[in-house]
């Protein structure tokens, strides 16, 4: 994979170290432009509105065969929403639910899922139940199980979980619980663009998810994946019931066009420089490189998953002595590094988002940034 110049096409990449995919992903010259083009001709007047529109509308209906396409699902099964948070209100909204149903999520949820939940029960009565999360996947389904009852409606799980990366067993989770007629909603946000997703092999109910992040795409973009089996459970919020449709039945309004065509082009992007899997291999090599060189600082532990099944591209870490916001206030402040501190469990550190595109040396500023912080708090 040639880094040097993929790199070159990422101009977001000139500015600093960059190390926080898992907030906004660095989108290549080539989204950005596709998004510019779509705007730039109905501003221009070149063309009617009524022409434009009826053009972005064609070019927008072949997003979700691309996106199935990409993601092992059927175009007919792919909704468009703007946000993860936006597929979310579709499902949880679109279920019919009786007081005391029981929706499970883990303890490491996003503020986004874990509210949507929160809303569920405050408006339907619904139950929350919480799964604590392990890096070790067996135990983790162990206590899933014991937290299963005939009452237990809807599994809602991060495929990746945002602070730490822990990356759940999907494919496991969503065996069980069809096993047991429960249904399955996944946040994919830190999955998608990291690491090969398959839906269908996954087995999972419903997969929402923003684009912006590992998949390189703009923001305001994002795809809702409804199983064809599912559509007969789950009501549009705003259209008459179709359960022999298909998933764009669920979407609530008009997708802003032209960013869907810097998905498109966004996706031909990342299946040219060789795809998911390619993707994988690279930055999993430098996330583990990462956490060796971590292991070697004094006072510095990897807090996130060790565990090849558990790990990701994402890698927490902690100062002994330092809270984590300081130590991503000095990273930003001193270094020009972004990241972020890490926000919903303790011990309180940073989240490193280690790309395909991070380069070494990126990597070799972090390393004698967080040496230089943790030798200064006595950590030697």
């Amino acid at each position: 994979m040639d880094i040097a110049g993929i790199r070159g096409q990422m101009p977001g990449l000139k500015h600093g170290v960059y190390l926080n995919t898992a907030g906004i992903g660095q989108s290549p010259v080539s989204v950005n432009k596709a998004v510019a083009e779509g705007y730039q001709q109905l501003r221009s007047g070149s063309v009617s509105t009524s022409d434009w529109y009826n053009a972005m509308a064609e070019a927008e209906d072949e997003v979700p065969a691309k996106i199935a396409g990409f993601f092992g699902a059927d175009a007919g099964e792919i909704a468009l929403t703007m946000s993860t948070g936006e597929g979310y209100g579709m499902v949880l909204g679109g279920l019919r639910w009786q007081q005391g149903d029981e929706v499970l999520i883990t303890n490491q949820e996003h503020p986004v899922p874990l509210q949507a939940a929160q809303g569920l029960a405050d408006r339907e009565g619904a139950i929350v139940k919480v799964v604590e999360i392990d890096q070790d996947k067996d135990l983790f389904l162990g206590r899933l199980e014991q937290t299963i009852t005939p009452r237990t409606r809807l599994i809602c799980f991060s495929h990746v979980t945002t602070d730490w990366g822990t990356r759940l067993p999907a494919r496991e989770i969503c065996g069980l619980a069809r096993a047991r007629g429960i249904l399955t909603l996944w946040d994919g946000c830190q999955a998608i663009g990291q690491f090969p997703v398959d839906l269908h092999e996954t087995g999972c109910d419903f997969y929402a998810t923003n684009c912006y992040k590992w998949m390189l795409s703009p923001m305001g973009t994002g795809f809702l994946y409804v199983r064809k089996d599912a559509q007969q459970v789950l009501k549009p919020l705003r259209r008459p019931h179709a359960p022999d449709g298909t998933a764009r039945q669920y979407e609530t309004g008009t997708p802003a066009i032209a960013l869907y065509m810097g998905l498109g082009t966004g996706l031909d992007f990342l299946a040219g420089i060789g795809g998911p899997r390619a993707i994988a291999m690279e930055a999993g090599r430098k996330a583990e490189s990462l956490r060796e060189r971590f292991d070697a600082i004094p006072g510095v532990r990897v807090i996130g998953s060790r565990r090849a099944e558990t790990r990701t591209g994402i890698v927490a870490f902690a100062v002994e002595g330092i809270e984590g916001n300081e130590v991503s206030d000095a990273l930003r402040n001193r270094w020009q590094i972004a990241q972020r501190a890490t926000n919903i469990n303790e011990p309180s550190g940073v989240r490193i988002s280690v790309a395909f595109y991070t380069s070494d040396s990126e990597l070799d500023t972090l390393v004698e940034a967080v040496t230089a912080l943790a030798g200064e708090n006595g950590n030697r």
